[in-house]
């Protein structure tokens, strides 16, 4: 076989990242139109966050790459070449994990576009690295791998896969999700609405109706895939829980629904930082079908513990009984039946908390699991004025959800934030792509992630055998960061864009060879098998105090 010369871009920390403390590694996967700018920025980005960062050249140095028609043929030669594309992945990974600086027993992939196809690719012929990222990912069954469960190896990696609903099919990101759930993979699967398209991570993408950049889309992923990367290569997070604390002031109050219903709350909230000097938003927590009970108040405390005032709703009231499965099914259907009291209850817990000086009535969100989740997806719906709502295994078959006549009613301002099991009965995939059709037509912001495999229905609720420890703390930390965003503002995007011109070195992983010269200086003659920190450090290009630029060549064999 022919040698194929892929150049490369590196950064790291020299000062963390070393022989004695190694870092791990995460390679990138260019899009289309080729390792360039965008690449390289994005993995000085992987940097700062203590990896390193190797942006591959897939298509090989001297592929033409001027023009539309030459991306398209370079990304069409490899995607219909899933073995050509997978060797080449492949080599960059080979010789990242040749540095004594990196940790080879921990390293991901991240693909952008074309280079989303390749980890796709990647994870479902069974590649061993720790985790894949894709954005934008081409996931049409003609573009990627098809996984057979009874001839295709097992899925190793953890897959995160970001997509704008007006990118990816919602069929198809189906039928990869049930590829997935076949091979036994732990996946998540994020879409991204209104009107977020192909290339939203793109600083400079602006073809409307076609690719777009989308701030918010860019921010949340990135907030996403720096916990995912953590959670592959650093240290997994423990669960969040929610016990009594002497640093929180909890208590039960009574309210009184527009109808007379009594119902009781639980109100829990930080007073150091929340006080009438200094309100505080408010999140009000409404209950799954058993009712308000000891789950809800620990929800409630751990929101309070995020810097706000929670109230966890009293939805069926107080005389209502909740004894066993009859008693709950008995109530939430009477609710789901009439949605006017439903929102009725809602409101009064609402009502009831901008009442408290210690909250700031112009910040209220609410979240809900199960009968909740459909009450707060069904709140945005019907108009009720709150700032944005996080839905838990939400209910959303035809018959639970509200109707939105847009023709009548006002577009939804309110951001939503929706998250599902896979393997939920209450939430199939038709179920999700029909909502996602809804919330497009009705002009709303919204995100809904869905986790695997085997999450099913109720799977944050502690202690149950539906619970999903992986699933709970994805969804949590995406609901903080959520609760930020709506209450204090959407953060800028990251950037790293500022930076001296990389060193060039030559290297070869599998024999000497002679290197051209690259757009970023001049190529070397090289003889070692691996590059050292004592080879690279010298004559390294700094940012100050951060990171080390290096330009690399690679060799496929492929």
């Amino acid at each position: 076989m022919g040698e194929t010369h892929m150049s490369g871009y590196m950064a790291y920390s020299e000062s963390s990242c070393t022989s004695a403390q190694k870092c791990p590694a995460v390679v990138i996967i260019h899009d289309w139109t080729g390792m360039d700018d965008y690449e390289m920025e994005r993995a000085r980005m992987l940097g700062n966050w203590g990896y390193v960062a190797l942006a591959a050249d897939i298509y090989g140095t001297g592929t033409p790459l001027e023009s539309m028609a030459d991306w398209g043929a370079a990304a069409s030669a490899h995607r219909g070449n899933s073995t050509l594309y997978h060797e080449k992945i492949q080599a960059a990974l080979d010789h990242v994990k040749t540095y004594d600086f990196v940790d080879s027993t921990k390293v991901a992939v991240v693909g952008y576009c074309f280079g989303g196809t390749g980890i796709v690719n990647l994870a479902l012929l069974g590649a061993d690295v720790a985790g894949v990222v894709g954005y934008h990912s081409g996931i049409s069954p003609d573009s990627r791998v098809l996984y057979d469960p009874t001839t295709s190896p097992p899925v190793r990696a953890k897959v995160l896969l970001h997509s704008g609903v007006m990118d990816d099919d919602a069929t198809e990101m189906e039928m990869l999700a049930q590829e997935l759930e076949s091979a036994n993979a732990t996946y998540e699967i994020i879409r991204y609405g209104k009107d977020v398209y192909h290339s939203f991570t793109e600083w400079n993408a602006n073809s409307p109706g076609s690719s777009m950049y989308d701030q918010r889309a860019d921010v949340r992923s990135w907030e996403s895939t720096k916990h995912f990367l953590n959670e592959v290569l650093m240290t997994p997070s423990a669960p969040v829980r929610g016990p009594e604390s002497a640093s929180l002031t909890a208590m039960l109050k009574n309210y009184t629904a527009a109808d007379g219903t009594l119902s009781e709350g639980y109100v829990a909230y930080d007073a150091s930082m929340c006080n009438a000097s200094s309100p505080c938003p408010v999140v009000v927590v409404v209950q799954d079908w058993t009712g308000m009970d000891s789950y809800e108040k620990e929800r409630a405390r751990m929101v309070a513990s995020l810097g706000y005032v929670a109230i966890a709703a009293d939805i069926y009231g107080f005389y209502t009984p909740k004894a066993d499965m009859n008693d709950w099914r008995t109530a939430a259907t009477a609710h789901r039946a009439n949605l006017t009291m439903y929102m009725e209850r809602i409101q009064a817990a609402i009502d009831e908390a901008k009442t408290y000086d210690f909250v700031d009535a112009s910040k209220v969100a609410a979240m809900g699991y199960c009968f909740g989740g459909t009450g707060v997806l069904n709140m945005v719906l019907l108009g009720l004025d709150v700032a944005g709502v996080v839905g838990y295994h939400s209910g959303i078959s035809p018959d639970s959800v509200a109707e939105y006549d847009g023709s009548s009613m006002e577009p939804i301002t309110a951001k939503v934030l929706m998250h599902w099991g896979v393997d939920d009965n209450a939430a199939t995939g038709v179920d999700v792509a029909s909502l996602e059709q809804l919330l497009e037509g009705a002009g709303a912001t919204y995100e809904f992630a869905r986790y695997g495999s085997d999450v099913p229905h109720g799977y944050t609720v502690f202690d149950s055998p539906s619970y999903d420890e992986r699933g709970d703390v994805r969804s949590w930390q995406s609901t903080a960061s959520f609760l930020q965003e709506i209450f204090h503002g959407l953060p800028d995007a990251s950037r790293n864009n500022d930076c001296p011109s990389p060193t060039v070195m030559g290297d070869n992983s599998t024999a000497a060879t002679s290197m051209s010269p690259t757009s970023t200086g001049m190529g070397e003659n090289s003889t070692s098998a691996s590059p050292t920190t004592a080879e690279t450090s010298g004559a390294s290009a700094l940012l100050p105090g951060l990171l080390t630029m290096v330009s690399v060549m690679l060799i496929s064999t492929a």
